[in-house]
């Protein structure tokens, strides 16, 4: 087991810990996550899933700019989930759809990734999780539930033992996640 995983992995827990709780510090801990799985994946020759990376450390930057404008802007610190429009939600995944067939096209075709259909799915699902969990919508817990599954199959055909068990984890704690947010005050978007 390989201590770059080790640390990725256990970042990558306190950062669904601190999700789940709604803590801004969440962003902090998965960029510091994301730098780690970044080494992991271009090594693995995992190239969606190390591309996928760069997205969640810019993201980790937007998700820190978003919740502290919405914390100013409902005047606390207080856990809300904002309700997601249903034109953003067809909008988003017809998006998401598009870019999962780019990116399996540009694995299977310019790539040894050995997995190109899973791989492209864990980065397009994942991208739209973290659209959506930057914005505080709840459905993000859902993509994170099939997005978590598909990468558990993954990493365990990859020989990543450590990030297969931080995706099983994060599969119930995405679970965990859904139920516990529905108790959060709901606001307008």
């Amino acid at each position: 087991m390989d201590v770059t995983e080790v640390i990725g992995a256990v970042a990558g827990f306190l950062y669904v810990i601190l999700e789940i709780r709604q803590k801004k510090a969440m962003w902090i801990v998965g960029g510091i996550s994301a730098l780690f799985y970044i080494l992991l994946f271009f090594n693995a020759s995992l190239y969606a899933a190390a591309a996928l990376q760069f997205y969640y450390l810019w993201a980790s930057f937007y998700g820190w700019f978003v919740w502290n404008r919405q914390s100013k802007v409902e005047g606390d610190d207080k856990p809300m989930v904002v309700d997601m429009p249903v034109k953003k939600v067809f909008i988003s995944s017809a998006l998401a759809l598009a870019g999962f067939f780019v990116v399996w096209y540009l694995l299977a075709t310019f790539s040894s990734d050995p997995m190109p259909v899973s791989d492209a799915s864990i980065a397009a699902i994942s991208m739209l999780a973290t659209y959506w969990v930057a914005n505080r919508y709840i459905y993000h817990w859902l993509l994170w539930i099939v997005a978590d599954i598909i990468a558990v199959y993954m990493y365990l055909n990859q020989g990543l033992y450590a990030t297969t068990v931080l995706y099983i984890i994060y599969t119930v704690a995405a679970i965990v996640g859904y139920i516990h947010w529905r108790k959060f005050r709901r606001v307008l978007n």
